[in-house]
């Protein structure tokens, strides 16, 4: 007797679960409630699926758009104010000027907006990274808002921008010339400006047009690479010109480049490793 009475309980419990009034499903139907599908004496039935979510992505964020477009008309006055400063940079790079010749260009071959640039590249590399841990991490959930995992990177590659510059400031200072370290900050703001021109047109090709997450790793290495042995060309020819300065040239670029640049890596991913749930 009582498994009868369960058994009609649980037959009544999926009836109703199945099986919707139709006067009930009209009132709430609103634009389909004159459907033939949707109404009629007798109940209505649901087959079907239930829906799955679609999954965040940075090119559907109105807010991540809009800050990109800033970013490019950042980057285009940037250029547009300086463009004469930054042709004297790019043709003089390569070359050692002698110091009458460095003070005469020093006054219009220097660009003022690296805050601005520094800021830019920041969000780039944010945004890159935030892209990368999506990928890395694409069949988990992430409970916390994505602007949370932003803003955790920004803070993080802005801290190493400060860092960097605070470090580089305090031993140039130390060891070197005021005219010597003017001379390799400008080469190195120009080389950082045209990493972040590059990471910029990189970040809008890889939201926009669904660049393969291998293509940007290899497109980033490659950018970063190539920054790193103009920063190094440069600290050689600035700093130790002569022929026994290699060896002091690589162990100012590992301890003041390499490894700054690997602390920062291995924060972002423990960092993003414990936003991720």
């Amino acid at each position: 007797m009582g498994d009868t009475i369960v058994a009609e309980q649980v037959q009544a419990a999926d009836s109703a679960v199945a099986v919707v009034d139709s006067s009930l499903i009209a009132d709430r139907q609103g634009f389909f409630s004159g459907s033939p599908w949707a109404g009629g004496e007798g109940p209505t039935h649901f087959v079907g699926m239930g829906g799955e979510p679609v999954p965040y992505k940075l090119s559907n964020d109105v807010f991540v758009t809009c800050t990109l477009m800033v970013c490019m008309f950042v980057a285009c006055f940037v250029v547009s104010r300086s463009m004469h400063a930054l042709g004297l940079q790019v043709k003089n790079f390569f070359r050692l000027r002698d110091r009458s010749e460095d003070f005469s260009l020093k006054s219009e071959g220097e660009v003022k907006d690296y805050l601005l640039v520094v800021l830019l590249e920041a969000f780039v590399l944010s945004l890159l990274f935030f892209s990368y841990t999506q990928h890395r991490f694409s069949d988990r959930l992430v409970l916390l808002s994505p602007y949370v995992m932003l803003l955790a990177d920004l803070g993080i590659i802005l801290a190493y921008f400060l860092y960097k510059y605070g470090v580089f400031c305090l031993f140039n200072w130390t060891c070197f010339s005021k005219e010597t370290r003017q001379t390799w900050l400008r080469g190195y703001n120009l080389v950082t400006f045209g990493k972040a021109l590059m990471l910029l047109f990189m970040a809008v090709i890889v939201l926009y047009f669904d660049l393969p997450i291998w293509v940007c790793i290899y497109i980033f290495v490659a950018l970063v690479v190539v920054g790193e042995m103009l920063v190094l060309y440069k600290t050689k020819q600035i700093f130790f010109g002569s022929f026994f300065g290699l060896v002091p040239t690589i162990l100012y670029f590992c301890a003041l480049e390499i490894l700054p640049l690997f602390f920062l890596w291995e924060l972002l991913i423990k960092t993003n490793d414990f936003l991720v749930v």
